[in-house]
């Protein structure tokens, strides 16, 4: 089976995707733990601020909706090609 090289939209969509997805885990992490992740002789403290919150629930945000309008056409897509296989063997059997 030949392999498709990926593009190089592809990859840095993969790579941001998987870095979001990081960012996200660790901004939901920080906000569950109330303001104080402790380490080992003391204790690390952080704040969120409102600017940068809102640029990133933002990012996340234009994030979500490309990822579901692209999948959405690829969906369609596939349906179409499986489906037009199907109707041009049914139209070879007749």
């Amino acid at each position: 089976m030949k392999r498709e090289k990926q593009s190089r939209k592809s990859v840095i969509f993969d790579t941001l995707f998987i870095m979001m997805l990081c960012f996200a885990t660790l901004l939901t992490t920080m906000v569950i733990q109330g303001g104080v992740i402790v380490g080992g002789e003391g204790s690390l403290s952080y704040s969120i601020k409102l600017p940068s919150f809102v640029l990133t629930m933002g990012g996340l945000f234009v994030y979500l909706v490309f990822t579901l309008k692209e999948s959405d056409k690829e969906l369609k897509k596939m349906i179409s090609f499986i489906y037009e296989g199907e109707a041009a063997k049914l139209r070879q059997t007749r």
